[in-house]
């Protein structure tokens, strides 16, 4: 519902609403803004962080502009972000294996299933991976390829994936230590790719279609596939775009998994670096913090253009002809712009000229060239780049040709005649074949079977994907009860004796790193959770002046990656004193966490019904009272949604901490978790152990929480 506007002159009966906003404005522009304004400033400086801050111009982004090492660390990206998007398959098909279960008490037990291990920290998992599979004399990757004797397949496929001869040598091939395989490593750590965010944000869509839709398509006999490309699939393309532009974006800004797989330099050769990685190597490791800040405004400008395109193509259908044709304009410009600044940018270049003379002639040739310039590792100059951006621009927003129209219109009369006379002249005899076929002892049969296989085919592939999310945490289990003897003569099987003192040991190791992450995760969850509802508040309440304001600010922010302003941000924490501190993680959480949170909130309060509010005005209450009566108690679940969410987020983020915090008393768990897999002398059963006990909190909050995160994401409005 459209919140109330009010006046200038009317302020003064409302201006205690203004102090809901207060905390979030102060803590949005304290650790949000400054660090990106302080960012864009310094970006232009040759700036080490402390003594040395000496002005350069644009000289830092025309380096970059010219960075093959930068622009290598995109191409990365680009690879592993398609496989990215292809990793969203799997869990969507079991969102709808599991939603087509008939049985409620199945549909029940398959998510408790699916969420005991998906919940389990991501760096956990990739720490296991690093450990078991990718291990190269033990690991289990090289035993299932000798097992099943795949090496001479994976030789004659190698050239498609530049693979080179690894698997023809005698040696095993050491996937995170080879640079012809490291960048295969990343894509596929982490098998069967589910997330529990990705299934349950599915179910919860999936939840909205009525069963009268499936009895419809039943009586039309729809087979399964038909259900899911008629059905299922356009009322889930909402959820299904979402985690698209969050899996894109999160793949250019993410350098967590890679930092735990591959360290600070990116592997071997740096083969596995992306754009953020690229940006924490430049700032903390050779001390470039201006041009670390020039590194975080391109991918902030990157960031925010993604996000207007998913933007425009996710609305393209709403706009108007006059819109379409001015967007189309702007993308045109940008498009001719590019193409002229591609030889002005060789200009600049003298040694690149030669080499770009004729292809400057001939963006096609330049598109070839830069296609096989990744296919064979070569390294493109940005011009190329340049082009072929503009080539799919142009291609993309200029209209076809009136003769293609007139030609698919055509044809597509035809096609519709066609198909209306044959509808006309054998409709009555299709309908009499099919009553007579559906009569059929042999159809019935045949389809009583089909459907007995297409259920065991379901239930089949459920407890496949189980099989392998679950394997984690059981190899986790199983070597926590070993000895390093036990663990390399039997590293998957339970042996004889077993050590649970390995869980005593670990509990030494780990405890107070425990301790600070539930104290910091609890403190961030409760503080962002008291700041963003009365912000919700006060968006959804009253359209205050400056209002409108304020929410474009905090909307900007959801663009914003937050990991561009890491750099000016640890400046901030140092200046305040703060480096070192819990309270510097609680805060800086809180604050970024707040962003999705009030946009979450204000819909959900938005929604409570005007009679509530106009009641208690009538009565008196103030906007305190209001927000201690009427909002609170009906918040419940949507707070319990964002609560869970953020403590996860709080619970696993291991690149702020790894970065601010030096005090080993003071370091959350998931930073002393990449320090003990990093010792050079590996204990496997206490190392096992201590993985097991910072899963253990997440896994039991989250399966006591699932049914109230549940209804959070599927309830989007109160009912009066």
């Amino acid at each position: 519902m459209e919140p109330k506007k009010v006046k200038w002159s009317q302020v003064g009966h409302h201006w205690e609403i203004y102090l809901f906003v207060i905390p979030t404005l102060i803590a949005i522009g304290l650790f949000i803004y400054y660090p990106a304004a302080s960012g864009i400033f310094h970006s232009f400086f040759r700036w080490n962080g402390a003594d040395i801050s000496e002005p350069l111009g644009v000289a830092n982004y025309k380096d970059l502009l010219f960075s093959t090492e930068f622009w290598r660390s995109f191409k990365n990206a680009f690879i592993i972000g398609i496989w990215n998007v292809v990793k969203m398959i799997p869990p969507l098909f079991v969102a709808v294996a599991i939603h087509r279960c008939k049985s409620d008490r199945m549909q029940f037990l398959y998510r408790i299933l699916f969420v005991v291990p998906m919940v389990i920290p991501p760096l956990i998992i990739a720490l296991v991976w690093r450990s078991f599979f990718f291990e190269a004399t033990n690991g289990y990757l090289n035993q299932f390829i000798y097992t099943l004797h795949l090496r001479a397949f994976l030789d004659f496929i190698a050239p498609l994936f530049g693979w080179g001869e690894v698997f023809t040598e005698a040696s095993s091939p050491a996937w995170l230590g080879d640079p012809r395989l490291i960048l295969t490593a990343v894509i596929i750590w982490g098998f069967p790719w589910v997330s529990s965010l990705a299934v349950l944000t599915h179910l919860a869509k999936l939840q909205g279609i009525g069963k009268e839709i499936y009895e419809a398509g039943d009586i039309d006999g729809v087979n399964w596939w038909s259900k899911f490309t008629k059905i299922e699939f356009p009322l889930i393309t909402g959820s299904i775009y979402i985690m698209l532009v969050f899996t894109i974006i999160g793949t250019i800004v993410d350098a967590g998994m890679i930092l735990a797989l591959a360290g600070f330099e990116g592997g071997p050769g740096g083969r596995v670096d992306v754009p953020a990685l690229f940006m924490l190597r430049k700032a903390f490791v050779d001390q470039k913090m201006g041009y670390a800040c020039a590194v975080g405004i391109i991918l902030m400008l990157i960031v925010m253009s993604l996000q207007k395109i998913a933007s425009l193509v996710n609305d393209w259908r709403g706009y108007d002809i006059d819109r379409k044709k001015s967007i189309r304009r702007k993308l045109f410009t940008t498009a001719v712009i590019l193409n002229v600044l591609a030889p002005v940018m060789l200009l600049w270049e003298d040694a690149t000229l030669p080499l770009w003379k004729e292809v400057i002639q001939a963006p096609g040739t330049v598109f070839h060239m830069w296609i096989s310039g990744w296919v064979n590792g070569y390294e493109i100059p940005l011009p190329g780049i340049f082009h072929v951006v503009s080539i799919v621009l142009m291609i993309g927003v200029l209209p076809y040709p009136k003769w293609f129209g007139y030609l698919v219109g055509f044809v597509r009369k035809i096609r519709t005649g066609s198909t209306e006379a044959i509808a006309g002249n054998k409709g009555d005899m299709r309908n009499q074949r099919v009553i007579a076929r559906e009569e059929s002892a042999v159809f019935r049969a045949t389809r009583s079977v089909g459907q007995f296989t297409m259920r065991g085919f379901k239930h089949g592939y459920i407890w496949f994907v189980l099989a392998f999310a679950f394997l984690p945490l059981y190899l986790m289990v199983i070597v926590s009860f070993k000895t390093n003897t036990q663990f390399y003569a039997a590293p998957a099987t339970l042996t004889h004796p077993v050590h649970p003192e390995n869980w005593a040991a670990a509990w030494e190791k780990i405890t107070p790193t425990l301790a600070n992450s539930v104290f910091l995760s609890v403190s961030s969850t409760l503080l962002m959770i008291s700041i963003a509802l009365m912000a919700a508040y006060f968006f959804a309440r009253l359209r205050m002046p400056l209002s409108t304001f304020f929410w474009n600010a905090i909307l900007i922010l959801m663009m914003l990656p937050m990991i561009a302003n890491l750099v000016p941000l640890f400046r901030l924490l140092r200046d305040m004193n703060l480096l070192n501190t819990l309270t510097a993680l609680i805060l800086v959480g809180a604050a970024q966490g707040q962003i999705f949170a009030i946009f979450m909130l204000r819909n959900f309060v938005s929604d409570i019904p005007q009679d509530l509010y106009e009641a208690a005005e009538i009565d008196g209450a103030s906007h305190f009272m209001q927000m201690r009566q009427i909002v609170l108690p009906l918040s419940g679940p949507i707070l319990g949604t964002v609560g869970v969410m953020h403590f996860m987020t709080a619970w696993n983020d291991f690149v702020l901490p790894l970065i601010v915090m030096r005090d080993h008393a003071r370091l959350p768990v998931m930073v002393q978790l990449i320090r003990m897999a990093g010792d050079y002398i590996k204990l496997w059963g206490p190392l096992m152990a201590g993985y097991a006990m910072a899963s253990i909190p997440i896994i039991i909050l989250f399966v006591f929480s699932m049914k109230l995160f549940v209804r959070g994401m599927t309830e989007g409005a109160v009912k009066g």
